[in-house]
């Protein structure tokens, strides 16, 4: 074999390798992509693979109550009534019992049975103004304005279907087998759009009050409506929360929910339409030291800067404990972010921990302001847990069906967490917005 001949194998054998080189590269890219779901800062436990192999290695404890661990009792129920159980005769011998030389005292708390539908007629009254001559029609609090199922059976069907989560054919299910109320699914998804009905005034104003709020915490996660992907944004503060579900996850989101004359400071994550919207904005520092510990465990070299993250973000809480005065703070906020660009500026030798840096430095503006402006958390997870109960929702209804029951969600779900919030009755709240 000459040399040519040899020289134009080995190229084709180079070329194959090349090919092959190039198809593992993006195997690998792809694998990682899949692999990114399940391991990345952001990823729930709950989701991360192999987590239970890892806790079986690393738990040497036990389960069940831990030693000096204080028990809770429930307190004792008080009678409403009392009942004397009594015996003529011994149920060996047969023989006459005297009178009981004590009583055993046992409080039993239990439901009543089951309860038919009460039915019932309005008779209700039209009238002629003898002044205006118009007809004046009589009206009952009790008794709908639509439909011929009352307040209750609206308001039980509505906090089953968003407080305790139930498809529409286990509420029918429910309310046959607790009242023989027999309804269809398309009956009760229409009960819903009653009470969205009725609670939209108050909808209206948690929104204008939205708008003015000086904190406002906001996020958004995934929810399909029919099929499509879609999003649900949350806007709470410690007394009310507001969702809305859109098609964008943009700024346009914003713009139409808060307007351009909102004024208040929002805490969020990195998310880039928020630093679009507006420049009074906190970066939430969970997000920050979740990716950092991620790093930390992958390389080396950004075991110190996780370290040093931390540490800043305890020392300013714990700087901040004794509410110090403003000129306190603005020395504070000048010496955080010193130090938070002394490890912006080192040099990093890995892709991932550069590209981490770049974050950092791209809101190195958002990091602090809750050292100037007392009230503001370092963190958005407010904003996380008022979207956990719909995360729940959408597991249990994989997608919304149309845009109206993506309405009635929206107005619901507003303002039952809303009213959580404040610690009210959401059954007597919504029962008081339908007779209204």
């Amino acid at each position: 074999m000459d040399e040519s001949e040899i020289i134009r194998q080995l190229r084709e054998q180079n070329e194959l390798l090349r090919l092959e080189n190039e198809m593992l590269k993006a195997r690998i890219r792809e694998l990682e992509a899949r692999l990114a779901k399940y391991e990345n800062a952001h990823t729930p436990p709950s989701l991360r693979r192999g987590r239970n192999l890892k806790k079986d290695k690393t738990n040497k404890g036990k389960p069940g109550q831990k030693v000096g661990h204080k028990g809770m009792t429930r307190p004792l129920a008080i009678p409403d009534s009392q009942v004397e159980v009594t015996a003529d005769r011994c149920p060996d011998c047969g023989a006459k019992l005297n009178l009981p030389f004590r009583f055993e005292s046992k409080v039993i708390e239990e439901i009543p049975e089951p309860q038919p539908v009460i039915v019932t007629e309005y008779k209700i009254a039209h009238y002629i103004c003898p002044c205006c001559r118009k007809e004046v029609v009589a009206r009952d609090a009790n008794c709908p304005h639509e439909g011929k199922f009352g307040n209750n059976v609206i308001a039980q069907a509505t906090l089953m279907r968003y407080e305790d989560r139930l498809p529409h054919r286990k509420i029918q299910d429910t309310l046959k087998r607790i009242h023989g109320l027999a309804l269809s699914p398309a009956t009760i998804f229409d009960l819903t759009r009653r009470a969205g009905e009725a609670v939209r005034p108050e909808y209206d104003a948690i929104l204008e009050r939205i708008r003015g709020a000086p904190i406002l915490y906001v996020d958004e996660t995934g929810i399909h409506v029919q099929g499509e992907k879609h999003w649900i944004w949350t806007f709470t503060t410690p007394s009310e929360t507001f969702f809305v579900i859109r098609k964008s996850r943009g700024t346009n989101v914003l713009i139409e929910v808060l307007t351009r004359r909102f004024r208040g400071i929002i805490v969020c994550d990195g998310w880039k339409p928020y630093a679009r919207f507006t420049k009074n904005l906190q970066r939430c520092w969970a997000h920050l030291l979740r990716e950092s510990k991620d790093l930390s465990e992958k390389f080396g070299e950004a075991v110190p800067l996780h370290e040093a993250l931390k540490g800043l973000y305890e020392s300013l809480t714990k700087s901040l404990e004794c509410e110090p005065p403003p000129e306190v703070r603005m020395n504070i906020w000048q010496s955080a972010r010193e130090v938070l660009q002394h490890w912006i500026d080192r040099e990093y030798l890995e892709v991932k921990v550069r590209k981490f840096i770049g974050k950092i430095s791209n809101g190195f503006d958002y990091w602090f302001t809750f050292i100037l402006n007392p009230g503001v958390e370092t963190t958005n997870n407010r904003a996380e847990r008022a979207l956990r109960p719909h995360v729940v929702l959408r597991k249990i209804l994989g997608t919304l069906r149309n845009r109206k029951g993506t309405a009635i969600h929206e107005l619901i779900m507003t303002v039952l967490a809303t009213w959580g919030q404040r610690g009210l009755d959401c059954l007597q709240m919504l029962t008081i917005r339908l007779a209204s």
